[in-house]
């Protein structure tokens, strides 16, 4: 029978009390809503509704600049019945518009990725075809490159800021990828439609009879690294067909067809598997797993776990004090927020208060909760109101001390300092 001794019960009582702690103080709590840095309203017959995040790639509007200090958001322009897509940009450290890019089409046309930078789409004719050009747009909407595809094709903006064109060619795709420079990086046919890219891996869908499988590929190898059959037609609104650590482990997810019950396996490079873990089951607009680093991100409603590469759990934390299901906004791969607010509904009625206005429908102040987190669940900042005067969808951090909020014909900054 093991002893251990009353020093070392000691040393653990403390390591159980500081963790607890950890888990429920934070760095800092921000009781009280700060004045805006700055507000500007948006141009005449435009909203910045109707910009629900991407639930799988976590972008959120506004794109800050830290370069150009310059703000990027999209707008919704419409005139009677005809509904178009605008792109502004904001002096980040004034509030004062510099432009608004007008786009003829009900589609959108435009792209920004995590770092500032702003693409547009326009269709132009290259001969007898309908062709697309790839504009690059500065901080003064000038172009900084631009080109021409003949054929068109799917256009998308990565997560560390490389461009991917993506053109049909019979049961094939053909996969283009640029630098934010412009720079052609690399040119690659695959089988299949392309679903995701990340890092160094492109995933495929071939959807076959009573199937879709997924195959994930190197892209610098050009080789096959997995595949894996999913329910046919299937595609998840909760997480991305595939995730990729820094380390360069793969996540894949498989799903039980009967159940619908999903388990996650940590592929290496090479193709092997290395671990086997279940997941929760999938709560609406929840997240199941997320990559942070080289470590991984499970939220279960509003538990939160992380794990490293091989699975192993570096911590977890459930917050009680949120007023509904939690949200994740990823700032970088090491710091996230995890929050939202008392849903009350909007009612008919005009508020102007704090400097929003807002003509038609509003929300009622509500408790908000939002925590700034590291990849062990310590809280650097959290933002705790009784009486928030926005929605869950209104709210977009970038850093640990800045968050914005769009309030249809508002766009504002504000700053959490003072602790």
């Amino acid at each position: 029978m093991n002893r251990l001794s009353l020093g070392t019960k000691v040393i653990m009582l403390i390591t159980a009390l500081s963790m607890t702690l950890a888990s429920t103080i934070s760095a800092a709590d921000f009781t009280e809503f700060p004045k805006p840095t700055w507000s500007t309203t948006v141009p005449a017959n435009t909203s910045t509704n109707d910009f629900a995040y991407k639930p799988i790639e976590h972008q959120y509007l506004p794109i800050v600049s830290t370069k150009d200090n310059t703000a990027y958001m999209l707008l919704r322009h419409k005139v009677g019945n005809k509904s178009t897509y605008q792109m502004m940009a904001v002096n980040d450290v004034t509030g004062k518009q510099k432009w608004v890019h007008t786009s003829p089409y009900r589609y959108n046309p435009y792209n920004i990725d995590a770092n500032g930078n702003a693409y547009y789409v326009e269709d132009v004719k290259v001969g007898n075809k309908h062709g697309s050009k790839l504009i690059a747009l500065d901080a003064n909407m000038k172009p900084r490159w631009e080109k021409v595809f003949p054929d068109g094709g799917n256009f998308e903006v990565l997560s560390d800021g490389r461009y991917a064109v993506i053109d049909f060619v019979k049961e094939q795709n053909l996969l283009k990828l640029y630098s934010p420079e412009g720079k052609e990086l690399i040119s690659r046919m695959y089988n299949g439609n392309i679903r995701h890219i990340q890092g160094d891996y492109v995933g495929t869908a071939n959807y076959e009879e009573n199937a879709t499988v997924i195959t994930v590929y190197s892209i610098s190898r050009n080789k096959k690294i997995t595949s894996y059959s999913w329910p046919k037609e299937y595609f998840s609104p909760y997480h991305n067909d595939f995730d990729v650590l820094s380390g360069g482990t793969i996540l894949v997810p498989l799903i039980d067809e009967n159940t619908g019950m999903e388990t996650l396996q940590g592929i290496s490079p090479t193709g092997k598997k290395k671990w086997t873990r279940s997941l929760p089951t999938p709560v609406p607009n929840s997240t199941l797993f997320q990559s942070i680093g080289n470590h991984y991100l499970i939220q279960e409603k509003n538990t939160l776990s992380v794990y490293d590469t091989n699975n192993k759990q570096i911590s977890t934390r459930t917050f009680d004090d949120l007023p509904e299901l939690g949200k994740l906004q990823f700032l970088n791969k090491d710091t996230f927020v995890f929050g939202a607010v008392e849903d009350k509904g909007l009612v008919p009625v005009k508020l102007i208060e704090q400097g929003f206005t807002n003509n038609d429908y509003v929300t009622l102040p509500s408790k908000a909760v939002y925590h700034v987190l590291d990849r062990t669940l310590s809280s650097i900042n959290a933002l705790k109101l009784d009486q928030a005067p926005f929605s869950a969808e209104n709210i977009r951090f970038v850093n640990a001390n800045t968050f914005y909020l769009t309030m249809e014909k508002t766009l504002a900054k504000y700053e959490l300092i003072g602790k």
